[in-house]
């Protein structure tokens, strides 16, 4: 089988979503199969292109069996509106001759976001006559609209004609969360033409590690109770509610807020914590991949947060990677949230109402008391990572997801 994939990313050191598509293209090479990967110079969450890469029109390379073609796009540190318009439009648009350029595959795959990437992969498998994938790791313009990012109603209704005709036009859809699957049925989308293969975490990257360790010494938490958020700092992460909590626990000497990651809320956000004077948080940049470990196994609660807007339109993938360290989750996210709704079938967390910083700040103190508690949660969401959101268990569903598509429609060589 020859897949070609098309996303916004890809690079193994990376510590955002690029690695989970890393990690698919590179296990399908070892099972056998021969990928190609479209995609643009690597340069989240900074916007500025890692150092070895070079944002040129037209580029291959190989890394760990996988063809990588790279094409230029707009890139810019600035995260305004129009400038992600534009980094995903041109990418987007020069993916088609990318995808040409490599030659035809036997089957497409193509990420979103970004949403018009989905025109490009349509372009490309009606050109081949191949089937197309359409994953959605993110429910567009739906997302948009409830983060705050997109308000006009002119660009939400093109967006969202858009999304409509991708969902009429892709062979098939791959679903990460049960409610993606609901709002598309709603949408008209037949329950026959999707498929739900979850998130998935590492276990054998992400283990459990001892608490007390390097992280914890380097930044000065050692003996502290730590409520660590890693990842994104975005406008659905909702961390504004946690520092109100941090707030509420400032006298609480032995607690701290560990904030690490890069988005567009992280100024104002800092400049909060200044303005409260809150000694009991530290904010740090987006840590090393060789790093990741450590840090996770450093916290006593990691924080996974979503604003009430976002509920159903997006799933934190930083859960599975908390669940692979065996440390308990402290979900701030609605009740009917997928997080939520992960946490309380596998055990392993506690979750939060947003918006509630007085029972956020009362759970975090209760946990603190319950130490064996905690770590049955952790353990408990290390064994439900094990059993159902491993790496290969997922990378598994994928490929036969793949090959069942390529068997049905005649495709399979």
């Amino acid at each position: 089988m020859h897949v070609m994939f098309l996303a916004q990313c890809y690079a193994p050191e990376d510590v955002s979503a690029a690695v989970l598509t890393t990690e698919l293209a590179t296990d399908l090479v070892k099972r056998g199969h021969q990928v190609t990967f479209v995609t643009g110079a690597p340069s989240y969450p900074y916007g500025r292109v890692f150092t070895g890469y070079r944002n040129r029109v037209y580029q291959v390379e190989r890394q760990a069996g996988v063809r990588v073609i790279r094409t230029w796009s707009y890139i810019s540190p600035h995260k305004t509106f129009w400038r992600r318009i534009a980094h995903y439009g041109t990418f987007s648009a020069t993916a088609l001759y990318g995808g040409l350029l490599a030659g035809k595959p036997e089957i497409v795959v193509s990420y979103s976001p970004p949403l018009p990437l989905g025109l490009t992969a349509w372009l490309l498998s009606r050109l081949w006559r191949v089937p197309w994938v359409l994953q959605l790791e993110d429910l567009y313009p739906d997302a948009a609209v409830a983060a705050g990012v997109l308000t006009n109603r002119t660009a939400i209704r093109f967006f969202a004609a858009m999304e409509r005709f991708l969902y009429r036009r892709a062979t098939h859809i791959s679903l990460i969360a049960e409610s993606f699957r609901r709002n598309l049925l709603s949408k008209g989308v037949p329950p026959g033409r999707m498929t739900l293969i979850p998130v998935w975490a590492d276990p054998d990257t992400v283990r459990p590690l001892p608490k007390e360790n390097a992280f914890r010494e380097q930044h000065g938490l050692a003996g502290k109770f730590v409520v660590l958020y890693a990842g994104n700092i975005g406008l659905t992460s909702s961390l504004e509610e946690v520092l109100s909590a941090a707030q509420l626990l400032r006298e609480e000497t032995d607690i701290r807020f560990v904030i690490v990651g890069e988005g567009v809320r992280r100024p104002a956000l800092e400049d909060l914590a200044r303005d409260k004077g809150l000694q009991n948080v530290l904010f740090l940049p987006f840590q090393p991949r060789g790093a990741f470990p450590q840090m996770l196994a450093a916290a006593d609660l990691s924080l996974v947060t979503l604003n009430a807007r976002s509920a159903l339109t997006s799933l934190p993938s930083k859960a599975f990677n908390v669940m692979a360290s065996a440390r308990p989750i402290l979900a701030v996210a609605p009740t009917d949230s997928e997080v939520a709704m992960l946490v309380q079938k596998a055990q392993c967390g506690i979750n939060v109402p947003p918006e509630e910083p007085a029972l956020l700040a009362q759970a975090i103190l209760e946990a603190r008391q319950q130490p064996e508690r905690l770590l049955q949660m952790g353990q408990n969401g290390r064994a439900a990572l094990a059993s159902n959101y491993s790496r290969a268990h997922c990378v598994a569903l994928y490929e036969r997801m793949l090959l069942n598509l390529l068997e049905a429609k005649g495709h399979l060589s």
